[in-house]
């Protein structure tokens, strides 16, 4: 597509946002009003589930102590194991993506509690006949619900960026946000105004991706 949004500004348009959305790691100091936060929610609510059970609820961290102590438990759980010599060694690769990739995991754990605010989407309420309701068959809605998120948050100009970091320290997560035994976080979105731009991303091709009737 011609002429794409490249900067830090909002839109209007959804096939821009679709094609200028990107994972923002770098957020301005700058704090995002409730009312865009309870909008990009919204939007959330919209997304199709199964038999229309809307199973989440989407908790909303603005506080500034709790983004701390979150942020801090995975810069903590970063810096004293095994994933930060793995990214830095990732950050010495030739594949340039790849270095980028590293260098934006490192940018994510040192400056999380940075964030303006922080989304943390949990399953809840869930009528399922499997065992365990984290299953991908039994709560894969929410993933539409996360994407209908991360796009009019596109659209207001706000940065995102979904990750599963959260568990790695779910029980500090759970108690921060008083999460009870029968939600599950499914993610953790940043959000805030960017510090780094939109604009086109580098995926694959249609010639890589797309199979018309068969795989072969």
């Amino acid at each position: 597509m011609a002429d794409l949004p490249h900067g830090k500004e909002g839109t209007d348009d959804l096939w821009d946002a679709m094609y200028t959305q990107r994972a923002i790691r770098y957020w301005q100091d700058k704090p995002v009003p409730r009312d865009l936060l309870e909008k990009v929610i919204e939007s959330a609510s919209k997304a199709p589930s199964g038999s229309n059970l809307q199973p989440w609820v989407f908790v909303v961290i603005d506080d500034a102590g709790t983004r701390k102590k979150i942020g801090g438990a995975l810069n903590d759980f970063y810096e004293g194991g095994p994933l930060k010599d793995m990214i830095a060694q990732g950050q010495q690769v030739e594949d340039k993506s790849q270095r980028l990739m590293m260098q934006g995991a490192q940018a994510f754990f040192s400056k999380l509690a940075n964030a303006p605010a922080m989304i943390v989407p949990c399953l809840y309420q869930l009528a399922s006949p499997t065992p365990d309701p984290t299953l991908l068959e039994a709560g894969s809605s929410i993933y539409m619900a996360v994407q209908n998120l991360m796009l009019s948050a596109r659209g207001l100009g706000l940065g995102t960026v979904m990750t599963t970091a959260h568990s790695l320290v779910n029980d500090t997560l759970r108690e921060a946000c008083g999460i009870p035994d029968d939600a599950y976080p499914v993610a953790l979105i940043p959000i805030g105004y960017p510090d780094a731009n939109f604009g086109p991303t580098k995926r694959k091709g249609l010639d890589e991706i797309l199979r018309w009737n068969t795989w072969s």
